[in-house]
């Protein structure tokens, strides 16, 4: 069969012209279904509350076929799809029109969605926006005061989204069981699993001369087996916290009282590492702890032989700092304030009096021991400092003398006056680190903003109650006057400050 290679081509022209025949016979005889549209409007962006407290939303919709709107043809639902930055099974609040509810879901941030849906075509649309569920005491500014009777108040300005409201006496407000009884000491917080209350996350640590807790995570809430002294493994029981300070960590950190400096692990508190180069003896450890709060070693100062030490971190003792280029590390100096700051790729600054001279004198130096700046202090009425502070990214050392602040700009040997609040006392000066500036953390790029936030708190003397003030400065570079970024008022007279991240 020498064209049967033809008959396959003659089989598809029959089909090609079969099918169109069929087009040709097709008058288009159809009937067409308007589909209906749903625009969603009314609903806004973020919506922040208490929990257990009411929401109502009426959202505003529009129907492209100008339909009715009613449940015999819809279905509404509201629904929280998952908290920002986990997993979750979607949680239905409401299958309603309108949102009228009590929110009862988990403290948090979530992924809320509105639906209405056209049962008769299965057609939906989504109205996507955010849910904060918290409480006056879910994030924000903790102000531990003195209220000059003995004991102490926890003070708060709350932050929720664009919103910050001052609570006198946050610990009542949340009903919280502790009572701060005992003069102020310390408010400090990092991610801890200490105690249970934070689970990893931020935790509350509060100090008084009378005891120091862990406060629970959303809503202070407090029980015994939270107080501090329970994590202790330390061989003499701790009953006075009167001087105690905290430099924290990520699950860990140093805890210094009565002039001893405890290390702090994700679990407990151990013995005392204040002894030199694997000695026996206790030495009296400074207050002031040059502390990394990223790498965890530190820079402690033996007050008996007026000499800087390196704790590596770990272990159980501090150890001897190499020979130093600028100065000697046993300075025969008393150490007035000490910080470790990221400035010029991590350096502790230590402003130290000389005795005999009353002089000051500034020393900056890695904590490996890498000498980098050591100069006399000439600023004006340096010699009445109160108290110090230093810039993490400008490396200028702030300190007052009264009402005023001075900027000191070591490269320079110059002093600045900054502010003066004339017979207002200043009763604390710091820069605030935080625990999430790191890039993957939700509010990475407003926590490097404050940490770098000159923080001064003043109060009128003799009203501890509410004449309390609190600023927070931009500070620009040469020497440029300081920039007012937040004010706050009515608090009492504040003694230590902590932020309460999320």
């Amino acid at each position: 069969m020498p064209n049967s290679h033809k008959l396959p081509l003659f089989y598809a022209l029959l089909i090609v012209l079969a099918l169109f025949t069929a087009c040709m016979k097709d008058k288009g005889n159809y009937h067409y279904n308007t589909v209906n549209r749903i625009k969603i409007g009314g609903i806004d962006s973020i919506y922040i509350v208490d929990y257990q407290t009411r929401l109502t939303i009426r959202p505003q919709l529009e129907m492209s076929a100008n339909e009715k709107e009613d449940t015999a043809n819809y279905t509404y639902t509201w629904v929280a799809d998952h908290l920002v930055g986990y997993t979750m099974k979607p949680s239905v609040l409401a299958n309603t029109r309108n949102l009228d509810t009590i929110i009862s879901l988990k403290y948090g941030f979530y992924y809320m969605y509105y639906r209405v849906t056209d049962k008769r075509t299965g057609v939906f649309n989504d109205r996507y926006f955010y849910l904060n569920v918290g409480s006056p005491s879910y994030e924000g500014w903790l102000l531990l005061c003195d209220m000059e009777n003995g004991n102490s108040r926890l003070d708060m300005v709350s932050h929720k989204g664009t919103l910050d409201t001052l609570y006198r006496d946050i610990l009542g407000t949340m009903h919280s069981a502790f009572q701060t009884i005992g003069k102020p000491a310390f408010v400090a917080t990092h991610n801890s699993y200490i105690g249970g209350p934070a689970n990893g996350t931020v935790a509350i640590f509060l100090g008084t001369s009378k005891n120091a807790v862990l406060l629970g995570l959303d809503t202070l809430d407090y029980r015994p087996s939270y107080d501090l002294k329970n994590f202790m493994s330390v061989s003499e029981p701790i009953t006075d916290w009167t001087d105690a300070n905290l430099y924290l960590q990520s699950y860990g950190g140093l805890l210094y009282l009565n002039k001893r400096i405890y290390p702090m692990s994700s679990q407990s508190v151990t013995d005392p590492v204040n002894t030199q180069d694997a000695g026996t003896a206790l030495f009296k450890a400074s207050r002031w702890v040059g502390y990394n709060y990223s790498g965890g070693d530190a820079i402690i100062f033996n007050e008996d032989n007026k000499t800087f030490l390196r704790y590596p971190g770990f272990g159980t003792t501090c150890l001897t700092l190499p020979t130093g280029s600028l100065f000697d590390f046993s300075t025969g100096m008393e150490l007035l304030y000490s910080n470790y700051v990221p400035f010029n790729s991590g350096e502790v600054f230590a402003v130290l009096k000389n005795t005999a001279t009353n002089k000051r004198y500034l020393a900056r130096f890695t904590i490996a021991g890498k000498q980098n700046y050591f100069a006399e202090i000439t600023g004006d009425d340096i010699i009445h400092a109160e108290q110090f502070a230093v810039s993490p990214d400008q490396g200028y050392l702030f300190y007052n003398v009264g009402g005023k602040v001075y900027e000191y700009d070591p490269a320079l040997k110059s002093t600045f006056l900054m502010q003066d609040y004339g017979n207002r006392k200043v009763t604390v000066m710091k820069f605030q680190p935080f625990a999430s500036t790191y890039p993957a953390a939700l509010n990475a790029k407003t926590y490097t903003t404050l940490s770098k936030k000159l923080l001064i708190c003043t109060y009128s003397p003799g009203n501890p109650d509410n004449s309390g003030a609190f600023d927070l400065y931009t500070v620009p570079d040469i020497n440029a006057a300081l920039q007012l970024f937040q004010s706050y008022k009515g608090m009492g007279k504040v003694s230590g400050i902590a932020y309460r991240e999320r």
